[in-house]
């Protein structure tokens, strides 16, 4: 089980466009998307968004891991939708459109399901990719330009290195389990796998912490990195075109009232109902598909 077959949220490497964008432009993008899509209620541009941030994937080389770490969306979305199709997250009164049961089935409920859905996907889309195309040294050193403090500096690039790093491990004891005869997929074959993984984090930190000592990590001296990373022209101007552009929208859509789109956009009572039925169904079947896995012999 690979890093990346696993939960795919390190450095894939590659040489493309985005790769070498600095990765102070890529922090400005993702602050930006996160703003922007806490800053409107309008679909159009939370889906525009998600799109923009899923057609980066292939110029960076990145599409298949993008896809496996975006799965994680299905429970969500499908939870997401059929919940504030029944229960709307807004001030009443909300339009009933149709009944199911003993469930009423708001037309107002699917608008901001799709709204919430929308903010979640663009942001962990547009996150997903720059983290997978930058080097955590990259952003270690670019962080340390901009007078961070060191520490939190040193913190946020530890947990991008040793995220892999445990994950790869988990994958070595999984392994171990199999050929000693024990269940080597599944929730059930990781259980077992915790204590030794949690052992191993321990003395992994003490070992860490022996090595940041040794090398005077508390020292006020001025720190150095092996790795140089420099800002070009177009780093600059992706960086500077992409926080107006962010900026530009956020204003407008907070004047507008979060430029909501729910009383334009009118969904018929019998879509809304099938999709109702489709999410629920989707995330019940997502649990019962887990568990079946998760305790099969």
């Amino acid at each position: 089980m690979s890093m990346q077959a696993a939960l795919p949220v390190a450095l894939i490497p590659g040489n493309s466009f985005i790769h070498k964008v600095n990765p102070i432009t890529k922090i400005v993008w993702v602050i930006g998307y996160i703003v922007l899509a806490f800053s409107t209620q309008n679909i159009y541009i939370l889906y525009g968004m998600a799109l923009f941030a899923f057609l980066l994937a292939p110029l960076a080389g990145v599409t298949k891991p993008l896809l496996k770490g975006a799965l994680i969306l299905v429970p969500i979305g499908s939870s997401l939708l059929a919940l504030q199709i029944i229960a709307p997250a807004v001030e009443q009164p909300w339009t009933p459109v149709a009944s199911l049961g003993g469930f009423t089935i708001y037309g107002d409920g699917l608008y901001y399901g799709l709204v919430l859905l929308g903010r979640i996907v663009a942001s962990l889309l547009i996150a997903l990719v720059m983290v997978m195309t930058t080097h955590p040294s990259d952003l270690f050193t670019s962080l340390a330009k901009l007078k961070m403090p060191y520490t939190l500096n040193f913190m946020l690039a530890m947990t991008l290195q040793l995220i892999p790093v445990f994950q790869r491990e988990v994958g070595i004891i999984m392994s171990a389990q199999k050929s000693r005869g024990m269940k080597g997929s599944g929730f059930a074959a990781v259980l077992p796998s915790f204590v030794p993984v949690f052992v191993g984090a321990i003395e992994r930190v003490q070992q860490l912490s022996i090595s940041l000592e040794s090398r005077g990590f508390g020292s006020d001296g001025m720190k150095t990195s092996f790795r140089q990373v420099r800002s070009r022209p177009s780093d600059w101007i992706i960086g500077i075109v992409g926080a107006a552009i962010f900026i530009g929208l956020s204003i407008i859509s907070i004047m507008k009232g979060l430029w909501s789109l729910a009383h334009v956009i009118v969904f018929p009572g019998t879509f809304v109902l099938w999709l109702f039925i489709i999410a629920a169904a989707t995330f019940a079947g997502v649990i019962i598909v887990t568990l079946i896995y998760a305790f099969k012999k």
